[in-house]
């Protein structure tokens, strides 16, 4: 699919029309620096269940291979979100605080904090009244596509 990222994954569980797949992560996550303090290996730690549930409009099956297509502009447009709204609250409240009310330090921490949280309650609401992302996301078999 052009304008896409596609992923290799493996369905680990089917309900009527949807599929949970499942995508290892890659060798390079076992080299990194951070060794566990990213987000990625943290989420991976708290989270429940593995994976996540897509339309299986080609019928996989349990344990079968399938690649995971999500559009390059649903990505970063959530991508955005979840980075740029929490940034530019937590800034707009210190920058507000700070030169607009002249509040001191624990005034512009404080406003800093509160322009945080607000700016990660509007990256939440703005994802959630989005497509679901399962809707996204699309499976495909492996092989050559359509483009190829």
């Amino acid at each position: 699919m052009s304008g896409c990222l596609e992923r290799e994954a493996v369905v680990i569980e089917t309900r009527g029309d949807q599929a949970r797949v499942h995508a290892d992560r890659p060798t390079a996550c076992g080299a990194c620096k951070a060794r566990g303090a990213c987000g990625a290996q943290l989420l991976d730690r708290h989270r429940g269940a593995r994976g996540v549930w897509v339309r299986n409009a080609i019928g996989a099956r349990e344990g079968e291979a399938v690649v995971v297509s999500v559009p390059t502009g649903a990505l970063l447009g959530g991508a955005l979100a979840v980075y740029l709204l929490p940034l530019a609250g937590l800034l707009g409240g210190a920058l507000l605080a700070d030169a607009g009310l002249g509040a001191g330090t624990p005034g512009t921490v404080a406003s800093a904090a509160v322009g945080l949280v607000a700016g990660l309650l509007g990256a939440r609401s703005l994802l959630q009244r989005r497509e679901s992302a399962t809707r996204q996301l699309s499976l495909r078999r492996p092989g050559p596509t359509a483009g190829a």
